[in-house]
């Protein structure tokens, strides 16, 4: 459902969510609280009768959840009063860490190029298409719904760390002969005549009823105008495979439709990308034959999930399904968050690429928990309490192995779970509380989220690594992917202005969301493939003829849309008269109907790493706010600062904005605006020394308030100022309430603002 929400601190918000939501989802019981979850290792078990002391040291650690395996007996927990969700139900097939011959990755592809880089090698162990698989995963998934349903678990995740390679490393499954009939019947439903198209394809049958009866004809019209957008020759159907990720680096490095031989990849790393030179040469970059079947992977992992949660709520529709451990945004491993999130009922993201914020935009209302790997105190109550402004529902303790001292007669807290008791606690205290059950602002600035861009950057990007590029595994990207770091810094830019911007994606702005929303702000984030439909949409909101209201900017790197949607070079992009080709990335473009194309020389990634220096440059966000018809709901300066820098520091302090209706109320929260980029070896964040410090800050309003500080329980007025200093370890929080209160019944008042919410 989507709804507009209109107070003193937005001036039209951005809400966009899932369209359609099914029967069995309507029904999820719903959660209100935060969950302090322990991950329960072995090490309980071996003394099973000092498991009430175990459970005592949790409670006095702030956990009140714990967890059992997918076919554990939950007994010992319920004895206890103890609340649990159910882990791990699906353990054969979506994740190939397990059960798989191609657990060691790095030896397993080590070993394909030393044997010739066979495509024999791309049978994934489980095909996700195989009927009997899948059978077997939903019979899995049941059978662990009719166990624990008597006892309401909490949750059920079917998979942590699932993917179709192993997190989000590039190798090309799945070639499998049961895949492969099922992507050409998808084709087939692409390339029909639109009018001929199934109108609404599902996830689990993604060629839909309508295309199924469709005549001999229609399938060779297809084929005909498969073979003119691949610039292949097929004679038949059966004949139609993908191109491996060999045959479309062959096809970049030799300009040639169908090269044979192997790949110069020496001559594929001196290949750069020029939008005009790329255009006398069209074929050399011609992706979708490529494209195509990452995409379609992307589509047979989302409908394996669906069909196995459909499963699950078939015998228990009240306990929401979801997965945990996602990867960042890739074309590898299945992860298209757009796809995924509309087939979850909840996820633990790994938060790698803007993961957390990405299915924070799509998933709104839906469960979002975290997985705790921090020892500290400062470090654990920075990032929760971040989360927790974002939405989050719960937190994963990793995990009870390093929180007991299973030595010591008495399961004495070892140092880590001391650390993050206060934490914890403050989570699932009132205030804490407060802020899960308020309603979070947005504001209408909507930031473009393509998976098909996703795929064509990859294969740009690693033309530098020739024949290694199986070696850029999910560990590399994260710290070294363009794309990830281009929108990333969009983001934080927007946010650094005192923004709430949410991502949108390609099929909500086909199907008309920004003009819905009435979004004033649309950025496209090294955009490069975007559907007609897409461009078009964006060009109907930028040049809307609607009286009183301000034509929206869109900004932009590149030049957007010189591919097509399935990754296709065009011969003109759709939005080539407002954004025209640039020889660099490292050209940013705004554009309005107010005025002409304007542009910056300059790579707005050197903002993600500008801003967390001592004394940050201002170009970029003195750039973006000199273009902007839309002002942040609350002004924000830092004060009696010393630096002679402070020019920026003062007008940009870099630090969120958190806005938040409760009835009659508001809430404020104010915390500094870090860099969160979680990596493979589980650090959450880094490089951010120089917000690590307090900051004097003064936040402007337009309406006045009766203001509360939230910490203290202090009542600071009858203003439209706010003065405070903010600690870089937790956020500053603040009620503005219409009438005044005692200091002491504040809590009180707005917790009673709150019941059913």
């Amino acid at each position: 459902m989507t709804r507009l929400l209109a107070s003193a601190f937005v001036s039209g918000a951005l809400a966009i969510g899932l369209h359609v939501a099914s029967a069995a989802t309507n029904q999820l019981r719903p959660w209100t609280d935060y969950r302090t979850v322990m991950w329960v290792g072995d090490s309980v078990w071996k003394q099973p009768a000092k498991l009430p002391l175990f459970l005592q040291r949790l409670r006095e650690m702030g956990i009140n959840t714990t967890m059992v395996s997918g076919d554990a007996n939950p007994q010992p927990f319920l004895e206890h009063q103890f609340p649990y969700y159910v882990e791990n139900v699906v353990n054969r097939g979506l994740c190939l860490k397990w059960n798989s011959k191609v657990h060691d990755w790095d030896k397993f592809v080590t070993d394909w190029t030393k044997g010739g880089r066979p495509e024999s090698a791309f049978v994934r162990d489980y095909c996700l298409d195989d009927p009997q698989w899948r059978s077997w995963a939903r019979d899995q998934m049941q059978r662990a719904a009719r166990q624990h349903a008597p006892h309401s678990p909490l949750a059920y995740d079917i998979r942590d760390e699932l993917s179709t390679t192993i997190s989000a490393n590039p190798f090309d499954y799945d070639f499998n002969p049961i895949t492969l009939a099922k992507f050409r019947e998808w084709l087939k439903t692409q390339y029909r005549p639109k009018s001929e198209r199934p109108l609404t394809p599902s996830l689990s049958h993604p060629m839909g009823e309508g295309a199924r009866r469709a005549g001999e004809g229609s399938d060779a019209a297809a084929l005909a105008t498969l073979n003119a957008q691949w610039e292949t020759k097929f004679a038949s159907w059966d004949d139609v495979k993908p191109f491996t990720t060999d045959q479309i680096k062959h096809r970049m490095a030799s300009g040639e439709a169908l090269p044979r031989g192997k790949p110069d990849w020496l001559a594929l790393q001196r290949l750069k990308f020029d939008p005009a030179e790329a255009r006398k040469q069209p074929t050399r970059w011609n992706l979708s034959p490529w494209c195509d079947f990452r995409t379609y992977m992307d589509i047979s992992l989302a409908g394996a999930l669906d069909d196995i949660r459909q499963a699950s709520h078939a015998v228990d529709p009240r306990t929401p399904v979801g997965i945990e451990g996602t990867q960042m945004p890739s074309a590898w491993g299945g992860y298209d968050l757009w796809r995924l999130s509309q087939v979850l009922d909840w996820v633990e993201p790994y938060d790698i690429g803007n993961a957390r914020d990405i299915f924070g935009s799509f998933m709104p209302g839906k469960p979002i928990v975290t997985t705790v790997f921090e020892k500290d105190t400062d470090h654990a109550c920075r990032r929760l309490w971040h989360l927790l402004l974002e939405g989050d529902r719960g937190c994963i303790i990793w995990w009870s192995e390093d929180c007991i001292d299973w030595k010591s007669p008495d399961y004495a807290l070892t140092p880590k779970a001391k650390a993050l008791a206060p934490v914890l606690k403050e989570m699932t205290s009132p205030l804490g509380q407060l802020f899960l059950r308020a309603e979070k602002e947005h504001d209408p600035i909507a930031i473009h989220y393509s998976q098909p861009s996703i795929q064509v950057a990859w294969l740009i990007e690693s033309t530098a690594d020739g024949s290694t590029w199986h070696r850029r595994f999910s560990s590399f990207e994260a710290d070294h992917n363009r794309h990830a770091k281009v929108r990333n810094a969009w983001l934080k830019a927007f946010q650094d202005l005192g923004f709430n911007p949410r991502f949108v994606a390609a099929d909500q702005i086909s199907e008309g969301e920004l003009r819905q929303e009435r979004v004033r702000i649309v950025v496209l984030p090294q955009s490069l493939a975007l559907a007609a439909v897409e461009a078009e949409q964006t060009r109907s909101v930028m040049f809307a003829k609607t009286p009183g209201s301000v034509p929206p900017e869109v900004f932009c790197d590149g030049s957007p849309g010189l591919f097509d949607e399935h990754g296709k070079l065009r011969p003109r992009s759709r939005l080539e008269d407002l954004f025209p080709p640039s020889r660099s990335a490292a050209t940013s473009y705004v554009n309005s109907a107010r005025w002409k194309t304007r542009s910056l020389n300059a790579d707005i990634t050197t903002y993600a790493r500008e801003r967390l220096k001592a004394e940050p440059k201002s170009e970029w966000l003195e750039w973006i706010s000199a273009h902007l018809s839309l002002t942040p709901p609350v002004a924000l300066r830092a004060t009696n600062l010393q630096s002679a820098i402070s020019n920026l520091q003062s007008s940009f302090p870099r630090t969120r904005i958190h806005r938040y209706k409760l009835g009659s109320a508001r809430l404020l929260a104010f915390e500094r605006n870090i860099d969160y980029h979680m990596s493979e070896d589980l650090k959450q964040a880094g490089g951010n020394e120089a917000l690590e410090k307090p900051i004097d800050l003064e936040a402007t309003f337009v309406d006045a308030a009766h203001v509360y500080d939230l910490r203290v329980g202090k009542y600071l007025g009858h203003t439209t100022r706010l003065a405070f200093r903010l600690d870089p370890w937790q956020p500053s929080l603040f009620a503005l309430l219409s009438e005044k209160v005692a200091e002491d019944r504040v809590m009180e008042s707005l917790l009673a603002l709150s019941v059913g919410k």
